[in-house]
């Protein structure tokens, strides 16, 4: 179960696209276009709204934007994110409430009883890598301590919010720019609190399995990103998209908000200001993606090199 290795987050590999001449040629090696998108309604050009994905996580330093993706956020007004973190930081009472709510059981229920036996003999491993004793995870749904658990890996590899795409961002748009969120906090919460209980747990037990790999992936990440190749992110990320079992993840997590997403990219289109917009990866590709449901919406969808 290949998507569900990371919380919201792309796991792929770079397909690096190469051109070979004659035999006394030297092989040259075609520079792979941004990872970033233009979208215009046809007939009205100088009105576009630029669409690139994020990797929310990353290391000190591991990203560098490619020249035309700074040059289409110059041209921008806005800046467009699924969520402003520092406003639940500074919400961080109502935050707490949230997760409180929609992220953990009410005495004396608790995470035992919605997990398998294979499940909990598993788990404490995988606690004790990160510090965790179990006591301290008893009260937490599947889908909030599958989160926790992700993030707490990754952080011991060096990864954090500071260090991903759209933190960066937001970090460079702060006061110069009007900052627009696509979604709430409440709204993305309660799409993971209501998977079904065995949903939550093939996370969670994904999560186990692949732990190891957690850097590894991330690092894979970094270079899909820098490829700009979202055909490889797809096939990466959508391989059990038909397995029933996992179908409602792929529904809640993907399309629900991909569709609502683009209802919304749509009116910025015509909006008298620029938009510049960075959601996960994910909800880009695909064919039920943000690239393509603006496609069939009508619109001009050209991904742009990595030079203005």
């Amino acid at each position: 179960m290949r998507p569900l290795r990371l919380p919201l987050l792309l796991v792929a590999l770079l397909a690096t696209a190469c051109a070979t001449t004659s035999a006394q040629a030297p092989a040259v090696v075609a520079r792979p276009p941004a990872f970033l998108w233009e979208v215009t309604r046809p007939g009205a050009p100088d009105k576009p709204l630029y669409l690139t994905g994020s990797i929310h996580l990353g290391l000190p330093g591991q990203f560098t934007f490619p020249p035309s993706l700074e040059a289409a956020l110059a041209r921008s007004q806005a800046l467009v994110v699924e969520l402003d973190p520092d406003k639940a930081v500074a919400h961080a009472q109502e935050t707490q409430k949230l997760v409180l709510r929609l992220g953990t059981y009410a005495p004396p229920d608790g995470l035992d009883a919605h997990l398998s036996e294979e499940t909990r003999t598993r788990l404490p491993e995988l606690l004790a890598q990160v510090g965790l004793p179990p006591a301290a995870v008893q009260r937490m749904r599947p889908w909030l301590l599958y989160l926790t658990l992700s993030v707490l890996e990754l952080q011991r590899a060096g990864y954090s919010e500071a260090g991903g795409i759209d933190r960066l961002l937001l970090t460079r748009a702060r006061g110069t720019k009007r900052i627009v969120e696509l979604e709430t906090m409440e709204g993305q919460m309660s799409m993971l609190a209501n998977l079904p209980d065995p949903v939550q747990e093939l996370m969670l037990r994904e999560l186990i399995e692949q732990s190891p790999l957690a850097a590894v992936n991330m690092a894979r990440m970094s270079t899909a990103w820098e490829g700009g190749n979202p055909n490889v992110l797809a096939d990466l990320l959508f391989t059990q998209a038909k397995d029933p079992a996992y179908q409602p993840f792929y529904e809640a997590l993907f399309y629900v908000r991909n569709r609502r997403m683009a209802d919304k990219l749509a009116g910025m289109v015509d909006a008298p200001e620029t938009h510049f917009v960075v959601v996960g990866a994910g909800h880009l590709v695909g064919p039920e993606g943000l690239l393509a449901l603006l496609e069939r919406a009508g619109f001009q969808v050209r991904q742009l090199p990595r030079e203005p």
